[in-house]
């Protein structure tokens, strides 16, 4: 699975700041084979382990929106260093991976790029953009916090191993563009980038969605043994967290021996429902974070 992504910076005296040349390029420049290499340099030592294949990078340009032309290659001293990853919604832009090279980290790179790239979405007239950084990477948070960045919702990971539950139930399975459109009239509005129903809408089998009532639940593939919640679901009219944690409960009844995981983007008020499905919250969390523009 993958995260959303950040980097650390870690700025040292203006002198030094301005030492090297600074300078970006477009993503769709190159090729992205250079491209999937280039971030998985950006995240060598990284607080979480990060490795990108190409197929893993397609899936994430197509599920996510990125936009190539917006995205930007880092240059220092006409050198590749970074990558910064823009998806793109109508008017409104996600910073959805950013990592800098162990070389130049240290040198100013990370507050030179994040000015530019805020000044790019200015100037598309971009309305707001949005991230997501892991909450103990202090560095990270300051950065993005200076350069005015507001705190939306803490995001929170948990799992449950080995599960199972009683007797099989019954869900109906649906479309998972239906379920995308269904997310886009019941849920949230404010829902991280990747639970949006905009996201689910993307989705391809061998992922499910079900619906037992006025329910409805999202799922990686089901015939492996990790398991992703992609979405979780209740018609508001309903309004009864109790549907959601039975819909939890009956699509791991269905699919036993897994191990479930709920990934550090859902937002810290679903953690009950999931606690109360037999889920235990991990320690990886992220801030989600909106800068108007």
């Amino acid at each position: 699975m993958v995260y959303p992504l950040e980097f650390d910076d870690y700025t040292l005296d203006a002198g030094r700041m301005w030492s090297m040349n600074f300078d970006v390029k477009s993503a769709s420049d190159y090729r992205l084979p250079d491209l999937v290499q280039l971030l998985n340099l950006g995240f060598e030592s990284y607080l979480v382990p990060i490795h990108f294949n190409l197929s893993q990078f397609l899936t994430m340009l197509r599920k996510d929106n990125i936009d190539l032309e917006s995205s930007r290659v880092l240059l220092a001293d006409k050198q590749l260093y970074g990558i910064a990853l823009i998806a793109r919604r109508g008017w409104n832009s996600r910073l959805a991976a950013m990592g800098i090279t162990t070389e130049i980290r240290g040198k100013g790179a990370g507050s030179w790029f994040m000015e530019k790239l805020i000044q790019e979405a200015r100037e598309r007239a971009d309305h707001k953009m949005v991230l997501e950084v892991i909450e103990t990477n202090e560095p990270a948070v300051h950065l993005y916090t200076k350069f005015g960045f507001q705190v939306v919702r803490r995001l929170v990971s948990l799992i449950r191993m080995d599960a199972s539950e009683g007797l099989k139930s019954e869900l109906q399975e649906i479309d998972l563009s239906e379920a995308g459109r269904l997310i886009l009239q019941y849920g949230l509005s404010d829902m991280p980038w990747q639970l949006s129903g905009k996201t689910i809408a993307l989705l391809n089998p061998p992922a499910r969605a079900y619906q037992k009532g006025q329910a409805y639940v999202v799922i990686s593939n089901p015939d492996v043994e990790h398991v992703i919640v992609w979405s979780l679901l209740v018609e508001p009219d309903a309004g009864r967290n109790d549907l959601a944690v039975d819909i939890l409960k009956s699509v791991i009844a269905n699919h036993t021996g897994r191990t479930w995981h709920a990934p550090a983007i859902w937002p810290e008020e679903f953690g009950n429902i999931f606690e109360q499905a037999g889920f235990h919250r991990e320690e990886l969390s992220q801030w989600q974070m909106r800068l108007s523009l």
